[in-house]
């Protein structure tokens, strides 16, 4: 709305409050430093927001809380990362089923094997050990090699 509208409307009876503009600028059009403005402080901080009931952390308002997770006695994570990837191997046709002694490939239980760890992976980033996060990159780079070698011949098992 221009100044002539907004005289136009107050003419017209419309809205008489009265809009103040303060001009906060350090410097003048022509870059010199403003009166009175040598005097006071600049913050150079960027403003940071108050943590209000909007900014809590997810889940709070439903009564969850984050807390370290004790691992049951005699299993931990590597057990969940090789069975896994036993099985990923067995579907690219480098280990034998149990049963049948004889390796079949199926490139399409193997891929979700492999990614069935790779969301491990996601999922649990930050959470992970150092050996942990290491095994899961190992096995998922061997496993993708392996599955690519595979999709070039689906039909002939190694051996």
């Amino acid at each position: 709305m221009t100044k002539r509208d907004l005289e136009k409307e107050r003419q017209e009876g419309g809205d008489d409050t009265e809009l103040k503009v303060t001009d906060r600028r350090l410097f003048t059009a022509d870059g010199r430093l403003r009166d009175g403005m040598e005097d006071s402080p600049v913050n150079d901080e960027p403003a940071t927001r108050q943590a209000g009931p909007d900014l809590q952390a997810p889940g709070a308002e439903a009564g969850f809380e984050r807390r370290p997770v004790n691992e049951p006695e005699g299993v931990d994570l590597t057990m969940l990362i090789n069975a896994i990837w036993q099985q990923a191997l067995i579907f690219l046709g480098e280990i034998a089923p149990p049963g049948t002694g004889k390796p079949e490939i199926n490139l399409e239980q193997a891929r979700q094997q492999i990614d069935l760890l790779d969301l491990l992976r996601v999922k649990c980033r930050g959470n992970l050990t150092n050996d942990e996060e290491e095994l899961l990159d190992k096995l998922l780079y061997q496993l993708r090699m392996v599955c690519v070698e595979r999709s070039k011949t689906p039909q002939q098992p190694p051996g």
